[in-house]
C-alpha cells in the first residue's frame, strides 16, 4: 500500500480509502489506485485487516486424517456452505495427537477466529474445552470419544445398561454444538435388510473403541432381538488396521458354514472382509452378505459393489456452519441447530443376497437340471 500511495503521491490512508471504493475520494483518484494497484500487484492483507477490525470471516475446522474417505466429503460440505455464506475455512489435520490440537487452537486465535468445528474427534476433548474458555463458538460433528472395553462386551454379550443407551442421546445445556449421524439407527437399517432378504445366520465386524462403534454394534443386536435371532457373533480386530480386520474376518470363516450375513462397522473394514472373504474362497454374496456404513466414493467400485448405509456427509458440514451462525445469536433457531442427529439412507449394491434356500433357482442350476 505504500508504494502505491508514493507513486500516486497521496497518503496510504487515501489508497485504503480508495480500495474499499468511498465516495468520499474522487472517481479519478479511485480509478488512478486502483490502476496503480493492479500494476504492482498488490494485495489487500486479510489479517491485517482482522486484526485492526476485530473481525473475521475465517471458520476453523480441525479433522483427525486428511486422508479418510467420510472426513473428506464432510469437508466438502463444510466447505461448500461455508463459501456459499461468504466464510474461509481453515483446515487442520491433527492426526489424533493433543498437541497438534494445541497448535491448531493457537493458530486459529492469533488469527482471530471464532468459529470451530470439529470432525469426528476422539480421546479427550481438551481442545473443545479449551476453546469454549477462550470464547469460541464451536460444532462438533460426531464426537467420537473412547468408550470403555466392558461396555462392548455388555452390547455383545451381556445387558445392555441406560449408559450405554444415553450414549446417543443430545445434551442441550453443553455450550457444544453437537451434529451427528444416527449410528443405532444405522445398524439397524443395515441388519434389516439382511434379515428382510432372509438370512438367519449373522455377523458383526466391530469397529475401533468409540462411540460410533458401540453404537453402530447396539443397532446390529437391537434388530436381531426384533427378529428373534439373538445372540449371534462379534468379531473384535485386534488392531483397527485393515491387515488385522482381514485377518479376524479370515479366522471367523474358517470356522463358519455358509451363508452368513455380515454388519461391517464402516464401509473400509467391509472392504477387509471382501477381501477375506476372496481370500478364503467364499462368494460374495453367495456365501457371504455384507452391508457397509458410511458410502464413501470407493464403496460403489468394490467387487462386487457394496451395499451399504449412507451418511448424509455434506449435510452433516453443512449443518456445522449453520449451527455455528445461528449459536452467534440468540433465538430458536440456535437451540434447533445446536443438536442434530441425522439419519442414514441404504444403498443397495451387489454385495448383499437372498441365501440360496430363499433364492428361487435360476435355469442351469443343479436344482433345475435334477428336475
Amino acid at each position: 500500500m505504500k508504494d502505491v500511495a508514493e507513486a500516486l503521491g497521496v497518503s496510504t490512508a487515501t489508497v485504503s480509502r480508495a480500495l474499499q471504493d468511498d465516495p468520499a475520494i474522487s472517481v479519478a483518484t479511485r480509478r488512478a489506485v486502483f490502476e496503480v494497484a493492479q500494476r504492482v500487484q498488490y494485495r489487500p492483507s486479510a489479517a491485517a485487516r482482522r486484526l485492526r477490525t476485530k473481525s473475521t470471516s475465517l471458520i476453523g475446522v480441525v479433522v483427525q486424517s486428511v486422508g479418510d474417505g467420510y472426513i473428506g466429503d464432510v469437508v466438502l460440505g463444510i466447505q461448500s456452505r461455508a463459501r456459499d455464506l461468504g466464510y474461509q475455512p481453515l483446515f487442520f489435520a491433527a492426526e489424533g495427537r493433543a498437541d497438534l490440537e494445541a497448535e491448531a487452537l493457537d493458530v486459529f486465535l492469533s488469527e482471530q477466529v471464532s468459529e470451530l468445528i470439529s470432525v469426528s474427534p476422539t480421546g479427550r476433548p481438551e481442545l473443545l474445552r479449551r476453546a469454549v474458555a477462550e470464547g469460541m463458538h464451536v460444532a462438533v460433528i460426531n464426537g467420537d470419544a473412547e468408550v470403555p472395553a466392558r461396555d462392548f462386551t455388555a452390547a455383545a454379550t451381556g445387558s445392555m445398561g441406560n449408559r450405554v443407551k444415553r450414549l446417543g442421546a443430545a445434551d442441550d445445556a453443553e455450550p457444544i454444538c453437537h451434529i451427528r449421524f444416527d449410528d443405532v439407527a444405522a445398524g439397524r437399517l443395515a441388519t434389516t435388510h439382511l434379515t428382510s432378504l432372509g438370512h438367519t445366520n449373522f455377523v458383526h465386524l466391530r469397529g475401533p473403541r468409540v462411540r460410533s462403534s458401540l453404537l453402530r454394534l447396539l443397532g446390529f443386536r437391537l434388530a436381531l432381538t426384533e427378529a428373534g435371532r439373538w445372540p449371534q457373533p462379534v468379531i473384535s480386530p485386534e488392531s483397527d488396521d485393515m491387515t488385522s480386520r482381514e485377518e479376524a474376518v479370515a479366522r471367523f470363516l474358517r470356522t463358519a458354514t455358509p451363508p452368513v450375513a455380515m454388519v461391517a462397522y464402516d464401509d473400509m473394514a467391509a472392504v477387509a472382509a471382501l477381501r477375506a472373504a476372496h481370500r478364503a474362497g467364499w462368494l460374495v454374496p453367495d456365501d457371504l452378505s455384507v452391508v457397509g456404513i458410511d458410502d464413501i466414493q470407493f464403496a460403489a467400485y468394490t467387487n462386487p459393489g457394496l451395499t451399504t448405509v449412507a451418511q448424509p456427509k455434506h449435510e452433516l458440514g453443512a449443518l456445522a456452519v449453520d449451527a455455528l451462525r445461528a449459536r452467534s445469536a440468540d433465538g430458536e433457531a440456535a437451540s434447533t441447530l445446536a443438536q442434530r442427529t441425522l439419519d442414514g439412507q441404504l444403498v443397495i449394491r451387489e454385495s448383499t443376497t437372498p441365501p440360496a434356500s430363499s433364492r428361487p433357482a435360476r435355469r442351469g442350476t443343479t436344482t433345475e437340471r435334477a428336475r
